[in-house]
């Protein structure tokens, strides 16, 4: 009788801490990732700001030259207000992206100026962006790999019922488009 007793008792009471223990280590696990994502976000927005921090040098370096691009200005402007002003890191992306998409266009203008492209500021705020745009990649890369080890461990079964029950959700990832 004892012994069915212990079975009855003992079996349930191990699987309820074995499955206690499964979502402890899973939830930390989670945890743990989507903290280092938000670090590596972090360290991308930093080096990003470097970037777009430079734009005000450019576009008056550029206006001087090219006064009739003020469309391009203008959106240049108003979308590097947009990243300053974003609420997160998804928003961010995004914005960063249609950025990058107008500064090419800036960049290319000087192609229309030769006076503007011998222009030791313009070649040097130029240098400058170029140095940073490694580091952006090699960030960008960094984050999209850390992104991926996140969302492939919210995804996985059995780990995705305990994400969906902690709000673990997946993350999106800077994408090179523009």
């Amino acid at each position: 009788m004892n012994w069915q007793l212990i079975l009855w008792i003992g079996i349930p009471t191990i699987a309820v801490l074995l499955l206690i223990r499964f979502i402890w280590r899973t939830y930390n696990e989670l945890t743990w990732h989507l903290v280092k994502v938000d670090k590596i976000a972090g360290n991308l927005d930093a080096v990003l700001k470097k970037k777009f921090d430079m734009i005000p040098a450019l576009l008056e370096v550029v206006k001087g030259y090219a006064k009739h691009e003020s469309s391009t200005f203008t959106e240049v402007t108003k979308l590097r207000s947009q990243w300053g002003e974003a609420k997160n890191i998804n928003e961010k992306i995004k914005t960063a992206n249609m950025l990058e998409s107008a500064l090419s266009k800036l960049l290319v203008v000087q192609e229309r100026y030769p006076q503007l492209k011998a222009n030791r500021n313009f070649q040097s705020i130029q240098r400058s962006i170029g140095s940073v745009e490694s580091q952006i990649l090699n960030e960008r890369k960094y984050y999209n790999e850390v992104v991926r080890r996140y969302n492939v461990r919210v995804k996985l079964f059995p780990r995705n019922i305990i994400a969906k029950m902690f709000g673990f959700g997946e993350r999106e990832f800077f994408s090179n488009e523009k």
